[in-house]
């Protein structure tokens, strides 16, 4: 601009605009890698700092190299003058020069930049590097800040912070908040399929870090083992002496199926330590599925509930929406200080957050703080034998199929669901999460606990089952239990009726085995006793009932033709559930309409049949759930599983090696109590 009149200025417009430039710059630096990795992030959350501090990192720069090429000068011209004559004069000139030494110019322009402008550069690169060394420009954290990380005021602006009810003042910089707008932008984008663009970016890579696969996530080995090794009762262990549950080898595809939009980081309004997330998973060509092994082992071979079986479940979602929130209670001077060496290291990211304290009167740590998940498509569940001892489980997925047509499935998806949360946001896996948390500690290098070996004084809480856990399994078990025994019924439909087994007894050699059909051996008296006792118990009497009938309303049974067996501190307890036996009652005791048994149909071999007009079973048995807020720790609540059946024949034979030796020697004294004559004479059975 130059003074003219009245102190006005004149414009001067001076332009240069060069075609086909070529640049060749070689730049000498000595970066320190030990400075770089001291850099705080504290220094660099505003991006105005992170110049000077990068170039703080640098001993020395050097400018070896600054060569510029021309093509040719487009355009160089000078106007604005208000003399019009000084205009034409100066255009004039300049065309002029150009005309007559562009050509010379444009061949210099390579030697011109080389050896007198690349030294020039050199000693301004010098002097910026210098300066920021010596003046300290690169700011150390603000050492103020020590409470709890603010979501709001990291990624948000001071405008919409305000709106949240955060502090609005930028207290953490701006670096954060570019990062999170373009995170932003990145999840908005989507492709031809409507899915955002994060699957390429960040889920592809990541997935493939943790499990070698694009979009799949890995986690091999137990994931959760219930064992009852050891049982007390003899009454159980007549069943089966151990039971074990476990579930192992869960793997998750179908990750790189996020669709936009995408909600990730999102700061929540009168909460400073929630992040809320929402994400969008599967299409028609590539669901979400998720596969597990679970393991289901009761008692040895010798147990009459023998069974252990190892199998596949697989869950296909077609669609899936997730939304969670998180709590993380990040500290602030941990932030602050945190070293740009460890970046790249989750373990330092991790052991920023406290475990959590259930004595503070604050949440601290990180934990799941919501979850709901919605399957708009429902889910598809497949079962396949890994190593099945029961061979109807090869036939599982017809189960499956018959229970997902009654809504079973459905309803079970519900209650999953809810577990899955209830487990979640529950004591175990927040054990697990701290657990993670004090290990990431000894592993993160600007950590004070680092290298040292972790404490194993620590207790975490173990997996307990909560009230939608036991209702669920309840819920599942049942109609699953009533499933399967169609299915048996199902495949011994066309089988025709076995012949008697081929049973060879176990006798040691010379023993004397009582003849069944020549009583009389023993005793005189013993074959005319036993068919006066058949007689008497199979036939009617006065009253119209089977002697046995009389007998048993007489001695055994109740008022109401019920035999009710107690059971004391009987029971089976494990992950905070409590499942005791109280009763055991036998029906239908009162209603035999035939008692043909110890029939002689072999030496060794008694025949039995009888018929009842109903036998029924019912177990009363308490449950409680520890920390149940539906009924107290010390309280139980009574579940009856009840089974009656209506006219019921059985047929019997019964082979046995009765010693007539052992059976002579018994004492009179052994057999004075009622309560011991079975065993007595059990002990003298061979086989």
């Amino acid at each position: 601009r130059m003074l003219v009149d009245n102190n006005e200025m004149e414009t001067i417009t001076v332009s240069l605009i060069l075609e086909d430039v070529s640049v060749d710059v070689s730049l000498l630096m000595a970066l320190d890698q030990d400075l770089m990795g001291d850099l705080k992030l504290g220094s660099i959350l505003n991006t105005k700092h992170i110049f000077s501090c990068l170039l703080s990192t640098i001993h020395s720069v050097g400018l070896s190299e600054f060569l510029m090429d021309i093509g040719d000068i487009e355009e160089f011209s000078i106007s604005g003058f208000i003399s019009e004559e000084t205009n034409e004069s100066v255009q004039s000139i300049t065309e002029a020069i150009f005309g007559e030494y562009k050509t010379m110019v444009l061949e210099t322009i390579p030697a011109f930049t080389s050896t007198t402008i690349r030294p020039i550069l050199h000693g301004i690169l010098q002097a910026l590097v210098d300066t920021a060394r010596d003046d300290g420009e690169c700011p150390e954290p603000d050492g103020s800040l020590d409470g709890i990380l603010d979501f709001r005021d990291l990624f948000l602006s001071e405008e919409r912070s305000l709106e949240l009810l955060g502090q609005g003042d930028s207290p953490y910089g701006n670096l954060f908040r570019l990062l999170y707008n373009l995170l932003k932008d990145l999840m908005s984008e989507s492709d031809e399929n409507g899915l955002s663009k994060l699957n390429e970016f960040l889920v592809a890579p990541l997935t493939k870090s943790q499990s070698g696969v694009e979009g799949a996530l890995k986690f091999n080995g137990t994931l959760l083992d219930l064992n009852k090794a050891e049982v007390a009762q003899d009454i159980w262990k007549a069943f089966a002496d151990n039971l074990r549950l476990t579930m192992s080898d869960l793997t998750i595809t179908g990750l790189d199926t996020l669709r936009s939009p995408v909600k990730v980081l999102n700061p929540i309004s009168s909460f400073a330590h929630l992040i809320e997330n929402q994400l969008s998973l599967g299409i028609p060509s590539k669901p979400l599925d998720a596969s597990i092994q679970f393991e289901i082992e009761v008692g040895d071979a010798t147990s009459p509930l023998a069974t252990n079986n190892v199998m596949d479940l697989q869950l296909s979602m077609p669609t899936m929406e997730v939304l969670f929130t998180i709590l993380a209670t990040v500290q602030e001077s941990r932030f602050m200080k945190f070293p740009l060496k460890d970046i790249l290291n989750f373990s330092c990211w991790l052991s920023m957050i406290p475990v959590s304290d259930k004595s503070s009167t604050i949440d601290v740590g990180l934990a799941m703080h919501y979850l709901d998940v919605l399957l708009e498509q429902g889910i598809e569940a497949k079962t396949a034998c890994v190593s099945c001892s029961n061979s109807w489980l090869e036939d599982f997925n017809s189960i499956l199929d018959f229970l997902d047509k009654n809504q079973f499935i459905s309803g079970l998806k519900t209650r999953a669901l809810e577990i899955v949360s209830d487990i979640m946001q529950g004591d175990w896996v927040q054990g697990m999460v701290d657990k993670q948390i004090t290990a990431a500690s000894h592993r993160c290098p600007h950590d004070p606990a680092f290298g040292s070996l972790a404490s194993d004084l620590t207790t975490y809480p173990s997996f307990v089952g909560t009230r939608t856990l036991v209702d669920g399994i309840l819920y599942a078990a049942f109609p699953l239990a009533q499933v399967i025994a169609v299915v048996l019924a199902q495949k011994h439909s066309d089988l025709d009726i076995a012949l008697p087994a081929q049973i060879e007894l176990d006798v040691p050699e010379g023993a004397n085995l009582i003849d069944l059909t020549d009583l009389s051996s023993i005793a005189g008296w013993a074959d005319m006793a036993l068919e006066e006792a058949r007689s008497y118990f199979g036939g009617k009497g006065e009253s119209g009932d089977l002697g046995i009938t009389t007998l048993m309303k007489t001695v055994v049974l109740d008022d109401n033709g019920l035999l009710t067996i107690p059971f004391d501190d009987i029971g089976f307890e494990a992950g905070g559930v409590k499942l005791s036996l109280y009763n055991v009652t036998l029906i239908g005791l009162d209603s035999f309409t035939l008692f043909d048994v110890l029939k002689a149909n072999g030496s060794n071999k008694f025949g039995n049949s009888v018929n009842l007009q109903r036998l029924g079973v019912t177990l009363e048995m308490g449950l409680s759930v520890e920390n149940s807020i539906l009924v107290d720790d010390d309280q139980m609540e009574t579940v009856t599983v009840s089974l009656i059946l209506k006219d019921v024949s059985v047929d019997a034979s019964l082979l046995m090696a009765l010693d007539q030796d052992l059976m002579g020697d018994l004492k009179l004294g052994s057999i004075l109590n009622t309560k011991h004559i079975f065993s007595c004479l059990l002990s003298t059975i061979h086989s």
